[in-house]
């Protein structure tokens, strides 16, 4: 598994590297998400990926998949590349990567915000604007809801964990009471 990430990531690089020579960062972005929101499932990949499907079947599949997209022609090119050499099953990960290059070129950071309830749009926007100061990067935000944590939230970013929910508080409060 780790070298089908090692390779997943090469790719991501090899694109991210064309696509930051052209000046096409966010098409590439936008095409990547497409196309794997059309050929990234299993049952897609498995297809493309039978042994017994020729190349220009493969092709046509892709091209018919992606007709009324608006990727471009050299995004179907690494997937027609992609599923010549058996490598479809490669593309979640290559999205994820390029992703990351994407986020770190742009200075963005993503934060896993955790809380209890629904967080609205203007706390989102809240949450979002001190991550900011705090890190001095541009956040994007994951929201999940967790009422386990009774209240409060809980932020990862990358590898820091800020853990302000009432169930650690309660349970920090009990264990120096106790």
């Amino acid at each position: 598994m780790a070298l089908r990430g090692a390779a997943a990531r090469r790719y991501a690089q090899a694109v991210f590297d064309i696509a930051k020579n052209t000046n096409t960062l966010d098409k590439w972005l936008n095409d990547l998400n497409t196309i794997n929101g059309l050929l990234g499932n299993q049952s897609v990949v498995a297809l493309l990926e039978d042994p017994n499907l020729k190349e220009e079947d493969q092709r046509r599949v892709i091209t018919d998949s992606l007709k009324t997209s608006n990727v471009q022609p050299v995004a179907i090119n690494l997937l027609y590349m992609l599923a010549q050499r058996q490598r479809m099953a490669l593309l979640p990960r290559i999205v994820e990567s390029f992703q990351e290059l994407y986020n770190k070129e742009k200075g963005i950071m993503v934060a896993d915000v955790t809380s209890a309830v629904h967080l609205d749009e203007a706390h989102q926007q809240r949450v979002k604007a001190e991550l900011s100061k705090i890190t001095g990067k541009t956040i994007e935000l994951r929201v999940h809801e967790d009422p386990k944590i009774l209240g409060g939230l809980i932020t990862r970013i990358g590898d820091e964990l800020i853990d302000a929910s009432v169930a650690t508080r309660l349970a920090s409060l009990g264990q120096r009471l106790g």
